[in-house]
């Protein structure tokens, strides 16, 4: 089969995740099984084509509309960045199929990914299931409230799911929420579990960390609310109390997910600078991939607090690397973790219990063999890579029948040509309307973009404002000499040529702050 992956992550230039981790693993799985793959995603720096292996991946940059977008972009930041970047790798996608037509396309359901191939219908699509919006909105996960904004996010996301062809989970948890969610046939969605490279996340192999007096407890994960860290850090002082050469080494990328929207690094230095734990915390920014198995090896406890993950592949690749993994009874760990066995499950939110794990694992050599040489074998009993390459491959099958025996029901008829000049024109419209309404009845918002131009762009702001006044104060200029006339066109064509300017730098602005915020 001839695949298509879209994904706003992928290792290394955008591997910000679990997201870009899976469709690494699954498309060196269907590589690796015979099939062709071609990964579309986004671009950090700058958009390309590069190969590796036989994968070829195709790097694109967010999709810059002609209008000025910046209130819409104030106004509604998620909206807009989920139309610029699926805007952008729908594109893409759509020219390598328009060259040589995909077999099917495969997509993550978070962002709406595959929003315009699922309203479109130009090939079979299959969405993958991670954590859909309507969760974050449910559970306020990452301060994410019910504004129009997060409502119009999950909105798309179900429109896209609800008109694929295949959707598949990697737990039963998730499963049963998209399923209530959408009221949608549970039996309709294929578990299919999270891919690991077992021959990578080894236990043999080089260790990130040598130091030979510790007993290391490692989290790797972003430092955020969802991940549960600070219930892990709220555990330090009581397990360092109990085992005074226990260390904890803690990495990931810092977020401003914490109250009021501040660092979450910060907040947990300070908890630990309080509790005089220094010397036993270790903070590190996120590493890439293809370092975390000598880290994971130099474990001899690894904590996944999470208090929601759909399939963590914290999880995954510890028990891959043969360590005792402490997990929560929340998401889909408890899944793939069993109790006693392969790792120890404890209640979310629950520092007590935390500690209480790995107190109990760090004073027990052996058990901590006995679980993680089962966590191993669990995983190459269940969760090997080729294996789930195969068992996606199938659902491939099955969604490419339904798109061939279900008559095709597109909901955006027009040519697929037309789609981003359509979205260009709804966006834009919305835009000017938001702008039209705010600047008839907000004198706050006139004075406002009158300080903001005129801090800015001085220039521009008093050569616009002169040419404004021009014109209504001298209706007839036109009709005048020459010699008046002359200057007025020729300030209106520099103040038309710096909008234009302006229209560009706000754009590329817009773009760049949202996917940071991302």
């Amino acid at each position: 089969m001839k695949i298509c992956l879209i994904s706003r992550e992928y290792p290394p230039d955008t591997g910000w995740g679990g997201i870009g981790t899976f469709t690494q693993h699954l498309a060196k799985g269907l590589v690796d099984i015979g099939h062709e793959v071609d990964v579309v995603s986004l671009a950090k720096n700058k958009a390309g084509h590069s190969v590796d292996g036989k994968i070829r991946i195709h790097r694109v940059e967010p999709y810059l509309q002609d209008a000025d977008l910046g209130l819409l972009a104030r106004a509604m930041p998620y909206s807009r960045y989920v139309i610029s970047t699926s805007a952008a790798l729908w594109r893409q996608c759509l020219s390598l199929h328009q060259a040589r037509p995909f077999d099917v396309i495969d997509t993550p359901e978070l962002l709406a990914e595959g929003f315009f191939p699922a309203i479109s219908k130009i090939a079979p699509l299959v969405i993958r299931l991670y954590t859909p919006h309507s969760k974050f909105i449910a559970e306020k996960l990452h301060n994410v409230s019910p504004s129009f904004d997060h409502e119009m996010v999950a909105m798309v996301e179900r429109m896209a799911m609800l008109y694929a062809d295949a959707i598949t989970s990697p737990s039963k948890d998730l499963a049963r929420y998209v399923s209530a969610d959408l009221n949608f046939p549970l039996e309709k969605i294929t578990l299919i579990a999270n891919p690991i490279d077992a021959s990578v996340f080894s236990p043999i192999g080089p260790k990130a960390i040598e130091v030979s007096n510790q007993l290391k407890v490692l989290f790797i994960g972003r430092l955020e609310g969802r991940k549960g860290i600070k219930y892990l850090i709220r555990a330090v002082p009581t397990i360092v109390k109990q085992v005074p050469e226990a260390h904890f080494y803690i990495v990931g990328d810092d977020t401003k997910t914490a109250e009021g929207q501040t660092s979450v690094l910060a907040e947990l230095k300070e908890f630990i600078r309080q509790s005089q734990c220094q010397s036993s915390v270790t903070f590190i920014d996120r590493v890439p991939l293809s370092e975390l198995p000598a880290y994971y090896r130099s474990a001899d406890v690894c904590v996944v607090p999470s208090l929601y993950d759909n399939s963590p592949y914290a999880c995954l690749e510890a028990m891959s690397c043969g360590k005792p993994v402490i997990g929560t009874t929340s998401g889909g760990t408890k899944e793939y973790l069993v109790d006693g066995e392969s790792g120890l499950l404890v209640e979310p939110k629950n520092s007590e219990a935390i500690a209480l794990a790995v107190i109990r694992l760090l004073a027990e050599a052996n058990e901590r063999k006995r679980i993680g040489d089962n966590a191993r074998l669990r995983v190459l009993d269940k969760y090997q890579r080729a294996e789930i390459a195969r068992q996606t491959a199938a659902l491939y099958e099955q969604a490419i029948s339904t798109f061939q025996t279900v008559e095709p029901r597109p909901l955006y008829t027009r040519s697929t040509a037309d789609i981003l000049l359509d979205t260009d024109m709804v966006t834009g419209g919305l835009n000017t309307m938001l702008h039209e309404l705010l600047w008839q009845w907000s004198i706050r918002y006139r004075l406002a973009n009158f300080v903001h131009s005129l801090k800015t762009r001085p220039r521009y702001f008093i050569a616009e404002n002169l040419l404004r006044a021009v014109k209504t104060l001298l209706p007839n200029i036109e009709k005048s000499s020459g010699a008046i006339s002359a200057p007025v066109r020729w300030l209106e064509r520099q103040v038309l040529l710096k909008q234009e300017q302006i229209v560009q730098a706000t754009k590329a602005e817009t773009v760049t702050s949202n996917s940071t915020s991302k």
